[in-house]
């Protein structure tokens, strides 16, 4: 069903801009990438999982996604670019019509990430909002990011990130990363098959820790088991890696030694220029 008149702001309005599914369910995923040299960097990496993603919610990411995205880091020395895949057609009625996708890619300048974060470790405190448990959606980067929006609020002078703990009181995940611990030389990381982001950059980091034949925990764990590490870190596809210095009251040595090991290993853009 189509409207007979829409507004925004008070001026008459497009079709094409108000009938977007994202925009009215949410109804689609996205990924951020890093622009390094020209180059989308872990491109097909960001690629497979785009597609992987937009499956859970039976849509289909159309064959040019590779050239496209090529394209639009060509002649960037650094930026970020953004994928949406937004399911096509309407935005009235719950029900999809279609596996269809619109795609909308947007490129940025690159942000300003102080070089201290890599080298010294940041300070995160622990979120008082808690992840909603919804395992069809768990692991997929969809368009609805309003716990994430609710996390970034409010922030003291100092901190970068914010963690967040799903509804059994366990540690999943930062806003906009994914979190690793060490313990006993043993790395953990959430298992994200109730909530939570499966990131590409968490995925290369659990290869190259079989690589170097580390011990590695995927699973669920109690909050007292992060605060009990021995050295916590977080990433993404951005920042690469960034240790934890503090998590509200406990503080670690940043980067701890298995940390330093992975953040060398990994050789990330903006690790090798911080």
């Amino acid at each position: 069903m189509s409207p007979s008149q829409t507004w925004w702001n008070g001026e008459p309005l497009s079709a094409s801009l108000w009938s977007s599914r994202g925009l009215h369910y949410g109804d689609g995923v996205f990924r951020t990438m890093l622009i390094h040299d020209g180059q989308v960097v872990d491109r097909d990496a960001h690629i497979a999982k785009a597609v992987s993603d937009a499956a859970v919610l039976h849509l289909h990411a159309p064959d040019s996604l590779h050239d496209e995205i090529t394209a639009a880091g060509r002649d960037v020395s650094n930026g970020v670019l953004k994928l949406l895949l937004i399911r096509a057609g309407q935005g009235r009625g719950y029900k999809p019509q279609t596996s269809d996708t619109d795609r909308l890619l947007i490129r940025y300048p690159m942000p300003e990430l102080p070089a201290g974060n890599a080298q010294h470790g940041i300070a995160a405190l622990r979120s008082p909002v808690t992840m909603a448990t919804q395992a069809l959606l768990a692991g997929i980067k969809h368009l609805n990011r309003l716990e994430q929006v609710l996390a970034s609020r409010d922030w003291p002078d100092g901190v970068s990130e914010a963690i967040l703990g799903d509804d059994r009181g366990q540690p999943v995940c930062g806003t906009r990363s994914n979190l690793f611990w060490v313990s006993r030389g043993v790395l953990h990381t959430p298992a994200l098959d109730r909530c939570g982001v499966s990131g590409v950059q968490r995925g290369k980091l659990l290869a190259i820790a079989a690589q170097k034949g580390l011990d590695v925990r995927i699973g669920s764990e109690a909050w007292s088991a992060l605060i009990a590490a021995d050295e916590a870190f977080v990433c993404n596809s951005l920042i690469g890696i960034w240790p934890l210095r503090a998590l509200d009251e406990r503080q670690w040595p940043a980067p701890g030694p298995i940390t330093a090991d992975l953040m060398q290993a990994l050789a990330h853009p903006t690790l090798l220029a911080s």
